[in-house]
């Protein structure tokens, strides 16, 4: 699997996204965010209703989510989990061993789960802070370019009695510039 390739094809479905880029952007950053919650089965389910509830692109939510995919989801986790035992001020192990804590229900829900919860919350907010701004940043910079290679790509036909018939840029004949008659 070539990293550069897939990279280049999220890249390109998130900036061909129809709608406004303030609209991609905020359903990237609802999707990121939902993403970085311990949801993992329904996190799509989740960021494309969050999405569609608050007007945003949902194409654009269900990208997001995919930042914890089972590549990711052991950093993002890992991470969450010492975030939220940090912000909670519980130990990094839990006091029985995971062993026992995995084994009880209410030791998932309060040593491993609750710091799950916390961390995803804390990380979510700077994660869907930049990832708005680089989906806004790339959308309006996609659409300029690809504006300017329409402009470029259209042409009119002219008569010149020295060439006959040739075409002449309409980005040309629109800004001034000198023309070939």
């Amino acid at each position: 699997m070539n990293l550069q390739k897939t990279y280049r094809y999220v890249y390109y479905r998130c900036v061909r996204v129809h709608g406004r880029p303030r609209e991609v952007a905020m359903g990237m950053a609802i999707g990121l965010a939902v993403g970085m919650t311990p949801t993992l089965g329904v996190q799509m389910l989740i960021g494309v209703a969050l999405a569609a509830l608050f007007g945003q692109s949902k194409v654009a939510s269900g990208i997001g989510v995919w930042i914890s995919n089972p590549l990711t989801a052991p950093v993002i986790y890992g991470s969450t989990y010492a975030v939220g035992v940090w912000m909670l001020g519980n130990p990094l192990q839990p006091a029985g061993g995971f062993i026992k804590t995995m084994t009880s229900f209410d030791g998932i829900a309060s040593s491993v789960m609750g710091p799950l919860w916390v961390g995803g919350a804390v990380l979510a907010v700077p994660v869907a802070l930049v990832g708005y701004w680089v989906t806004y940043q790339s959308v309006i910079a996609y659409r300029l370019k690809v504006r300017h290679r329409r402009a470029n790509r259209l042409h009119k036909w002219k008569w010149n009695p020295h060439e006959g018939w040739h075409r002449v840029s309409v980005a040309e004949t629109k800004h001034g510039l000198p023309s070939s008659d």
